[in-house]
């Protein structure tokens, strides 16, 4: 199923592609490279050894949810597949699909608040409810919740990376206050499972270094889970203020 659905977004990837350039719409080679590091990265930590390991050690099963959520995501956002799609679809299509990104629902949904809301919620309600350690026991389960994770991740990134035709793009220093409002989200999470005393999942007990192995995951989520939300926000501050440089070069 990974595999099926890796591959066939690969080539709908490139059929819009190769349809924008038919229409004479140029696609960035940096959105195609974005897009296909983000499948690469999906591709790496849920098939081969990424996936073995997260099985057995709960710090490994952290960085798999980590690199799907920081860096799959955005990257995959960075590709603008929908700015893709609206330019390789038929126009009656293409006109369906410009609706249902104005529609009031998915507006809503991707107000930052919102999208910081609903990312909160899928977090913190997975990791300290049974559905995790029913996900470690129940592969049908586990893909359920890896699909969940990312696509809360892409409503939770989409208002933040502003790629057009982004539902809702807010303003820069919104999108600044959002970004720093998340850095204590992952860190939070992380803290709790270093500083717990007890293992808290039933299918890592066996591990002679279970508790160790659930510090582990802590740190990584702690001092790793950050990262990337603050090199995007370093990121949209330098974007800000070439932006404010352009609009004053232009009314001067």
């Amino acid at each position: 199923m990974i595999v099926a659905s890796l591959v066939a977004a690969a080539l709908l990837y490139g059929w819009g592609c190769v349809r924008a350039r038919q229409a004479g719409r140029a696609v960035a080679p940096g959105a195609v490279v974005a897009f296909a590091l983000g499948l690469a990265v999906v591709a790496a930590v849920l098939l081969g050894p990424v996936d073995a390991r997260a099985d057995a050690s709960l710090a490994w099963h952290m960085v798999q949810h980590l690199a799907l959520v920081a860096l799959a995501a955005p990257l995959l956002l960075l590709g603008a597949p929908l700015r893709l799609a609206l330019a390789a679809l038929p126009p009656r299509a293409a006109a369906v699909l410009a609706r249902v990104l104005r529609a009031p629902a998915v507006r809503v949904l991707t107000q930052p608040a919102v999208a910081w809301l609903q990312f909160a919620f899928v977090l913190y309600g997975t990791h300290f409810s049974p559905l995790y350690e029913a996900a470690l026991e129940n592969p049908p389960i586990h893909a359920a919740e890896h699909a969940l994770y990312l696509g809360s991740a892409l409503v939770f990134w989409t208002p933040l990376l502003a790629v057009a035709p982004a539902p809702h793009a807010p303003a820069h220093p919104v999108r600044i206050l959002a970004l720093f409002l998340a850095l204590p989200m992952s860190a939070f999470l992380g803290f709790a499972f270093y500083v717990t005393r007890h293992v808290l999942y039933a299918h890592y007990a066996a591990r002679p270094d279970a508790l160790v192995d659930q510090m582990n995951a802590g740190a990584v989520m702690w001092l790793a889970g950050g990262t990337p939300l603050l090199l995007a926000l370093l990121w949209c501050v330098a974007d800000w203020g070439a932006r404010e440089r352009r609009l004053e070069r232009t009314l001067g």
